[in-house]
């Protein structure tokens, strides 16, 4: 995780760092070539330490995630310096080569192109701003504000922008990822198999990883697969309401794990914390500085960063694609849109409105967010373009078979301890002393 702003405006970018800043505690640099300017801030977690912005052939380039499929595309010593080479290659059509949580930048000066880039699910954040002749990319909101725009927007995810550098018009814009519907499997066998992958792609690094563990399915089934695959993690959990034998269960199975008995004083200091050193994030109805979980994220990031663990993996997206917070049709939250209930043909019907969108952006934007407070990079395996393929092939039988059914399916085949049918989710709030 790191995080960037980039602007033809004479502004000094320092002075609007510092929130941005926390994303990328491990070195901040700047950079101005042809009155356009760059400033990066890096969180270092694959391979070697390199600062950005990359540049050759006239063209510099920023980035913010992690490209997991990097070595495929020759010897290179981090994940950012393939960005420059597949984009000469390959236009803006390169970014549906990669595979990763990411947001891109750009500045083609040879071709005077401007290039931003968000994932599929936009799970790095990339706002972008113009007025007149000015424009702003940067990773947070109150970094473009602070250079003195008023009109800020972020941009969707699954989508690649190339925008005139002196009129600031598009050119073209592309998806990045366009899913099949054919709903054509008729075993988890597959789907399985790219969750362990998604998994597998996400430890690659040397840093400390962790995950808040729940009693629920998606922690569960994230913890049960590090286990298997013998990864070194923390799981910790916050006790709640939620079934205390299954959680004392699954803590029996690590090497390290805490339970964690939050105190009112304690949920103060994240909440102060947050307050001052965590971008604002509002969308629709939804603030993450009103969300109770996210002073339970907190305490958990806050624990992490003393144990000097900088990799945290997310359950988020689970609800949001396997099971839309419902089942057979049966809403367990308002916000549920179809309760669960996968129709046989997906042709008219997909996206539900929280595939890319609803709880989907503000609960992503919580965990992204709050993490990056604490410079913390997060990663999502439940929205792993693969895995996420391989759900839509399910027949709609397998998908309507049981509550989130492939990871039903998963946790019984892996024996591991969870309550069939119950949703449980990250709470703060409860109990404390």
């Amino acid at each position: 995780m790191c995080s960037f702003t980039i602007t033809n405006k004479n502004v000094n970018l320092l002075d609007t760092n510092f929130l941005s800043q926390k994303r990328g505690p491990d070195l901040t640099n700047t950079l101005t070539e042809n009155n356009i300017s760059f400033l990066h801030n890096l969180l270092h977690l694959t391979g070697d330490k390199s600062k950005q912005p990359f540049y050759q052939d006239d063209i510099y380039c920023v980035f913010n995630g992690e490209i997991y499929n990097y070595k495929t595309f020759g010897d290179y010593k981090t994940d950012g310096e393939c960005l420059i080479p597949l984009y000469q290659e390959f236009g803006l059509e390169f970014t549906r080569k990669l595979d990763g949580e990411f947001a891109i930048c750009i500045i083609d000066f040879k071709n005077n192109f401007l290039i931003m880039v968000n994932d599929t699910f936009s799970t790095k954040p990339i706002w972008f701003s113009k007025q007149e002749n000015f424009f702003g990319v940067s990773s947070y909101e109150s970094s473009l504000i602070l250079s003195g725009f008023t009109q800020v927007k972020k941009l969707s995810g699954n989508t690649a922008y190339k925008i005139d550098l002196e009129t600031l018009k598009e050119i073209e814009v592309i998806r990045l990822k366009e899913f099949d519907l054919n709903q054509h499997k008729d075993t988890y066998d597959d789907w399985i198999r790219a969750f362990e992958n998604s998994i597998t792609k996400r430890v690659d690094t040397t840093k400390g990883i962790f995950l808040g563990l729940s009693a629920g399915y998606d922690s569960g089934a994230i913890t049960c697969e590090l286990v298997k695959q013998n990864i070194d993690f923390t799981a910790y959990t916050i006790l709640s309401s939620e079934n205390k034998n299954i959680i004392n269960d699954r803590h029996s199975t690590l090497k390290s794990g805490e339970i964690v008995q939050l105190s009112r004083n304690e949920y103060n200091d994240v909440q102060n914390y947050l307050t001052y050193n965590c971008e604002d994030f509002i969308y629709q109805d939804y603030n993450i500085k009103s969300d109770k979980a996210s002073k339970g994220l907190g305490a958990i990031c806050s624990r992490a960063n003393k144990n000097n663990q900088r990799v945290y993996l997310s359950g988020q997206g689970a609800d949001e694609i396997i099971s839309d917070y419902g089942f057979n049709g049966n809403k367990i939250y308002n916000h549920s849109q179809f309760g669960g209930k996968f129709p046989s043909d997906l042709n008219g019907f997909f996206p539900w409105n929280s595939f890319y969108d609803g709880t989907q952006i503000k609960y992503l934007n919580k965990e992204e967010y709050v993490a990056g407070a604490y410079g913390i990079e997060t990663r999502y395996p439940f929205l792993d373009n693969d895995l996420v393929q391989e759900f839509l092939w399910l027949g709609s039988n397998l998908k309507n078979k049981q509550y989130k059914a492939p990871l039903t399916e998963y946790l019984e085949r892996n024996d591991y301890p969870f309550e069939n049918g119950v949703k449980t989710g990250f709470r703060a709030d409860t109990n404390l002393i």
